[in-house]
Formats: structure tokens, C-alpha cells, sequence
């Protein structure tokens, strides 16, 4: 489905204006919360994390829109419709998503909520409700929220996300600490951030609070994710193996302390607490929090992801998705991946980027040279 034809729903939403426009609307509206949910199903070609994102984002959008005019068109209940309960100003919706791993996706959608700390505890019973009935099933999950309000600065407008990153939750978890601790108070932590950087944006309308939740096996846990084949065979590539979720730790520490043998093995190198300066730095490190890293121990951090194939391709392509602001003495350029099975992050180091993107390039045998800042 093409972007136009979702944005020309969200426009004709403004313009209804009697029953019978409503209805007529509400039927195109169906039809494209359809195709979008045929493209979150979708198995091949795999969806990558953002894209999914996306699609989630406007299935919640829509959803979010039929909810206000069915309140303006279909009376539901009776009395002023601001002093409604919390329960009628918000509404579930799960979301089929073709991940081999998510267990669970959905979205929490606002109607008339102005206060993002309210909505965020209105929405607390019914979040815990889904992930208590995950963790019932499967022991323990991994889950993470994507907060989506509407920004405007002056006349523009745009719909913006704040995400809380993934959190291992068991049976014996407190599930109201970790929503307080770990949705709550980062979701707002960030979105007054937000705001205050980017002078001139301002929360106008919240949309919805959407849930991501994966199954989750400790026994597999940390950074031991395979290259992909067509980048191993260019031997340029350090995969540093290890279960502590410190692989951007250890992928520096490969690239600084380089080892003549057994590469992929942590005990080739010194701990990276001991040589790198991670006050105030979470693993597993998310790409917000690399410039973090830069200033902490004055080293430069460029990120490289591998593109997916389209059809017509028929090798990886490597792109940058982080450049550093200034190459500093200390540099180190790393591979960016996601677990296909359950989205997790990943690093490894990049010993040599020219033979990395090498076939990018030309078709003859010489090394090349490329410019990393």
C-alpha cells in the first residue's frame, strides 16, 4: 500500500461531516487498515524492524481515528463526553505481525487525552493485563513500548515516536515497578528531551501507546548472532562472541586491542571495563547512546548496516546509519545488525571497511580506499 493512499485517509478523517460521509469513510478506512495488516503478516520479504514499526504505527493511526469519529457519529453511553470514563477513552487493538518470535503486538489508543503522565497511567492496567497473559504462557518475554503522539511546530505538523527499549520480565517480576520504572518515567523523560531540543515542537494530540512482546529464553541470551554468509567470506569482520548483551563494548575493544588469534573469542582481549570509560552507558548500547560513548572516552563511532536484498540484487549492500561528527584519533567503525528471530541489536567490528563494501564498488581486484569521515 502505497503512503499516499494512507495519507489520504488521515486527510478525508477533518472533512466528514454527516453520518452517511462517516460510514462511506470508515468503509475506505477498513480497506486500508487491511492492507497494511496483509503487510505486517507478510513472511517474505521479511519485514525489517523499522518498516514493522511503520506499518504498526499506522494501523494505530487509523484505528485511533475511527475510535474519534465513532464517538461524534455513534453515540456510545450517555452524559458529557469529556467527563467519560477511562475506560471508554481508550481501546485495545492487537496487531498480527509476521516476526518468528513476537508473541504479541498492540496498540492502546487515546481518545481526548492531553496529559501524557495520565494516559501512561490509564493505560497501566490494560498493558499489564496482555503482558501478564504473555508471561502466563511463555514463563518469560522480552517487551518494549513505542509511545506516538502529534507534534506541531507553527503550521507544520508530524507524528513522532519515543521507544523504550527491551526488558526481560519472569513470572516473578513486579510488572506495576517495571511499568513505572521503564515505561513511564523514560517515555516522559525522553518526550520532555524531545521537546526541548528541537525548539519549536510541541505535544499537540496523543495517538497511542503500542506493546512489543517477544518470547525470551535466557539460556540463549546475549550477543552470539551469525554474520551474514556473504560478509563472512570477506573475512573483514569481527564477530566477538559472548552473553553478556556487551557486544558494542567487546567490538571496540577488537578494533583497539586487535588479536592475532582466536578473534571471535572475548578472552583474546581485555575486559572492556578495564580500558573504556561506560559510566551512565546501558546494555545492551542502542545507537542513541553511542554519542554518549564518543564523549566519554574521546573515540569516534561510525555504524554500518547491511541493506536488505531486494529482488532484482543479488548481494548485501552496506550503508552507514550513524557517522561521527569529527574522526578522532581513536576510531572504530562497526556493523549494526537485528536478530531476524527477535529484533535484538548487535555489533561487531569492521576490521577492514574497504574490503567490507568492496563489491559495492568496482568489479576489478584492487583495494580501495573509502572515506570514513
Amino acid at each position: 500500500m502505497e503512503l499516499y493512499q494512507f495519507e489520504d485517509v488521515v486527510a478525508e478523517s477533518s472533512q466528514v461531516a454527516t453520518l452517511s460521509e462517516y460510514f462511506t469513510w470508515q468503509q475506505r478506512c477498513d480497506e486500508c487498515i487491511e492492507r497494511l495488516e496483509e503487510q505486517c503478516r507478510a513472511k517474505r520479504p521479511r519485514l525489517s524492524l523499522g518498516r514493522n514499526h511503520s506499518l504498526v504505527a499506522r494501523i494505530a493511526r487509523l484505528e485511533g481515528l475511527k475510535k474519534e469519529l465513532e464517538t461524534r457519529f455513534i453515540h456510545v453511553g450517555s452524559g458529557d463526553h469529556a467527563e467519560q470514563p477511562s475506560n471508554i477513552k481508550l481501546s485495545w487493538r492487537e496487531i498480527d505481525t509476521a516476526f518468528k518470535n513476537r508473541v504479541l503486538t498492540g496498540a492502546v489508543i487515546s481518545v481526548d487525552y492531553i496529559d501524557p503522565r495520565r494516559f501512561l497511567e490509564d493505560v497501566r492496567d490494560v498493558v499489564l493485563e496482555h503482558v501478564r497473559n504473555a508471561i502466563e504462557q511463555h514463563n518469560s518475554v522480552k517487551v518494549n513500548t513505542m509511545f506516538n503522539g502529534e507534534f506541531v511546530a507553527g503550521e507544520k505538523t508530524a507524528n513522532k515516536s519515543i521507544n523504550t527499549r527491551n526488558r526481560e520480565l519472569f513470572k516473578t517480576s513486579d510488572l506495576q515497578e517495571w511499568f513505572t520504572q521503564y515505561v513511564i518515567e523514560p517515555t516522559l523523560a525522553s518526550l520532555e528531551e524531545f521537546q526541548e531540543r528541537d525548539s519549536g515542537w510541541a505535544l499537540s494530540r496523543i495517538l497511542n501507546l503500542t506493546i512489543n512482546v517477544n518470547r525470551y529464553n535466557p539460556m540463549h541470551a546475549g550477543c552470539q548472532i551469525k554474520i551474514p554468509k556473504e560478509i563472512k567470506l570477506k573475512k573483514a569482520v569481527v564477530n566477538v562472541q559472548s552473553k553478556d548483551n556487551a557486544c558494542f563494548a567487546w567490538s571496540v575493544v577488537a578494533i583497539l586491542y586487535p588479536a592475532e588469534r582466536h578473534t571471535e573469542r572475548k578472552s583474546s582481549y581485555p575486559h572492556y571495563t578495564t580500558v573504556l570509560n561506560l559510566k551512565g552507558i546501558e546494555f545492551p548500547v542502542s545507537l542513541k547512546q553511542i554519542k554518549k560513548f564518543e564523549l566519554l572516552n574521546d573515540i569516534s563511532v561510525n555504524v554500518y548496516a547491511a541493506q536488505e536484498k531486494k529482488e532484482e540484487e543479488e548481494k548485501l549492500t552496506i550503508v552507514p546509519i550513524r557517522l561521527a561528527d569529527e574522526k578522532k584519533c581513536k576510531h572504530v567503525n562497526l556493523l549494526y545488525m537485528q536478530d531476524p528471530l527477535d529484533n535484538v541489536e548487535h555489533f561487531a567490528c569492521i576490521k577492514n571497511l574497504s574490503r567490507t563494501v568492496s563489491s559495492q564498488l568496482s568489479s576489478n581486484k584492487r583495494k580501495k580506499y573509502i572515506c570514513d569521515r
